[in-house]
């Protein structure tokens, strides 16, 4: 029986934490994966970080901190293929510029947020909340 690739271990874990609406967690789980990322992935990982950071303002009602973060988090996930590190990123990216438009035009709806929260889904993998 092989070991479980700890790298996607993590993005699970992350991924389970972000569904779940807890942004604060979701960057602690990805800065612990850091240790683990292969040099090509870490602007990715970072760029998640970011993404995770940045829903976390949102959730303070951090609005300036959370267009900044968001906007910085998506220029590093933005040069990936749609799916890259075991991730389902093209979704995620949409979602992010939507927000950060949304953010920066004033217009953002939290209460739309709060009914339809983003997603990090993982490939081939069932992540529940």
């Amino acid at each position: 029986m092989s070991q479980p690739d700890p790298l996607r271990t993590l993005l699970i874990d992350a991924a389970r934490a972000f569904n779940s609406g807890e942004y604060f967690e979701t960057h602690e789980i990805l800065e612990d994966a850091l240790e683990v990322v292969p040099d090509h992935l870490f602007d990715l990982f970072v760029g998640l970080i970011q993404i995770a950071v940045g829903y976390h303002k949102v959730t303070q009602r951090l609005w300036s901190g959370a267009e900044q973060m968001l906007g910085r988090g998506l220029e590093k996930v933005s040069p990936f293929p749609p799916e890259a590190a075991g991730v389902k990123l093209e979704t995620l990216r949409q979602r992010v510029d939507a927000d950060v438009e949304q953010l920066r035009s004033g217009r953002f709806d939290s209460e739309a947020f709060a009914r339809h929260p983003p997603r990090l889904q993982p490939l081939n993998e069932d992540v529940q909340e």
